[in-house]
């Protein structure tokens, strides 16, 4: 009966947002001197950076698996409709009392031995280990996208999960949000429906894609994006642990 970490859109849509002083999924109210930096922000084309779409951003809680469960498990849903995701995180090295997560699931390092701390092919450097985080995703949720700045292994253990992936060399073409944004690193187009009139230079993005089915592993790369639309109800795993420099050149010329 434990609540871990959720959020919960009105529409498919889950975008990464962090208020200066807030949380992450929150609407922290600013002040007047903060939202005019905010406001006066651009992006690496030079043009204000703003979201194509406001309502991707969610809305954080916390609940039960069982209560999560009762709102995702659903045969038939829109893309406009109700949509919920939900986490465990095991702490590790962040924080081995659970202090990195109220109620952190330290199980998951016995559940996971793969993903425990020692060098192995899914980790590179056990010390700079970012814990384990469990993430399960109702059919039709959409990940934005992004790339985070670590290696990354992801393990799938139960659905189908689409993953469009770019190399960082298309950075300038990602529509990327900059530093101090609340959504830094994740793209302001919305991939479901680009506004090529404003974001002219995405149609020159080249990316590829695979479909992850439970059992197996896809291994993420420093610096590279992902857009991630989950098919089904699904599960999957991930750990990161430190990082490579061989793509920081393109993703330090776009600011980063």
């Amino acid at each position: 009966d434990i609540k871990h970490r959720a959020e919960y859109n009105t529409n498919n849509h889950f975008l990464y947002h962090m208020p200066p002083g807030g949380s992450a999924g929150g609407m922290r109210r600013l002040s007047r001197a903060a939202q005019e930096k905010l406001n006066n922000l651009q992006d690496n084309q030079g043009r204000k950076a703003r979201l194509q779409n406001e309502a991707m951003i969610p809305e954080s809680l916390r609940m039960t698996f069982g209560d999560w469960l009762k709102h995702a498990n659903v045969t038939t849903v829109g893309s406009n409709d109700e949509h919920w995701y939900y986490r465990l995180i095991g702490c590790g090295y962040m924080g081995s009392d659970g202090s990195c997560d109220y109620g952190s699931t330290e199980a998951l390092f016995d559940e996971l031995p793969f993903f425990q701390p020692k060098s192995n092919l899914y980790i590179g450097e056990p010390e700079e280990q970012k814990g384990i985080h469990c993430r399960f995703g109702m059919k039709g949720v959409i990940a934005e996208n992004h790339f985070d700045g670590s290696r990354n292994s992801i393990a799938l253990l139960m659905g189908k999960r689409r993953y469009i992936l770019g190399h960082p060399q298309n950075c300038d073409k990602m529509t990327l949000l900059p530093m101090k944004h609340p959504s830094a690193r994740h793209s302001a187009i919305d991939y479901t429906k680009p506004d090529l009139e404003q974001y002219p230079e995405f149609i020159h993005a080249k990316s590829n894609e695979v479909v992850l089915e439970p059992g197996q592993v896809l291994y993420l790369p420093t610096n590279w994006f992902h857009f991630i639309v989950s098919l089904e109800l699904n599960m999957q795993c991930n750990t990161r642990s430190g990082l490579t420099d061989h793509y920081m050149e393109p993703i330090h010329q776009c600011g980063f």
